[in-house]
């Protein structure tokens, strides 16, 4: 009788103790509640590779927050802010299927003590339907000097790796060559610009250059693109100094 009772006993152990397991605390709850509160600043990057995720998160993160404070605090250095924030960032690390997720997150309040209107900080993401682009007639010389690569241009089509696009860009910056950046949300539709595309698995899947009709043309296969025929990938866009009309 007393086997049988202590049997019992390890048996609702066990179960209660996988209830509680599953009424612990999900991430996605924390994630959903940071997206609907304005007083955050957050990027997400979701990859084959956990490293390559949280890189490319911090990346991101690092891209709009140096936007926000350029949008709303012009009198500050952007740049030094951004650089001393990091020890304020916070992570979130979970699964979507057999792909790695990292939500990296930072109150603006710890960023600048000021209150800020609130504002949409949610992100359209690259997973509409493609739009069917039909181009103005041009002449053959268009054409052809079209398809002739810049020297910058070549570069940036010799970029696969999505970790490779931030090297990039801050050695642009450090040669006073930028102009602006920023991420896919913040793209300019009537402006010159270039485009990084880049998929879940890190890879750098197209460099488009985005004309001021925004209209786009990849760089790699010479050809005209758009940036929405590229599903469940990202984009970061950036402009040159040196460049009026791409």
């Amino acid at each position: 009788m007393k086997k049988t009772v202590l049997l019992w006993t390890c048996l609702l152990a066990c179960i209660s103790g996988q209830a509680q397991g599953n009424d612990g605390i999900d991430p996605q709850n924390d994630i959903n509640a940071i997206k609907r509160d304005t007083s955050f600043i957050y990027a997400e990057a979701t990859m084959n590779n956990a490293v390559e995720a949280q890189s490319g998160a911090r990346a991101i993160l690092e891209l709009k927050l140096a936007d926000w404070l350029r949008s709303k605090h012009p009198e500050v250095n952007s740049d030094s802010i951004v650089k001393n924030s990091k020890d304020k960032w916070f992570d979130l690390v979970t699964n979507r299927g057999k792909y790695n997720r990292v939500f990296i997150y930072v109150d603006k309040r710890d960023i600048l003590p000021v209150v800020e209107e609130p504002e949409q900080e949610e992100e359209p993401e690259l997973d509409e339907e493609p739009e069917t682009v039909v181009d103005d007639p041009v002449s053959i010389m268009d054409d052809f000097l079209k398809l002739e690569l810049t020297d910058d241009e070549e570069t940036m089509v010799s970029i696969y790796r999505f970790s490779n696009i931030e090297p990039y860009i801050k050695g642009l910056k450090e040669e006073q060559r930028i102009k602006a950046y920023g991420k896919y949300a913040s793209l300019p539709e009537d402006d010159a610009c270039y485009l990084f595309v880049y998929n879940r698995d890190g890879d750098v899947v197209a460099v488009l250059r985005q004309t001021e009709d925004g209209s786009h043309f990849n760089l790699r296969e010479k050809k005209d693109d758009n940036v929405r025929n590229y599903k469940n990938c990202g984009a970061i866009w950036f402009q040159l100094k040196d460049e009026q009309n791409y």
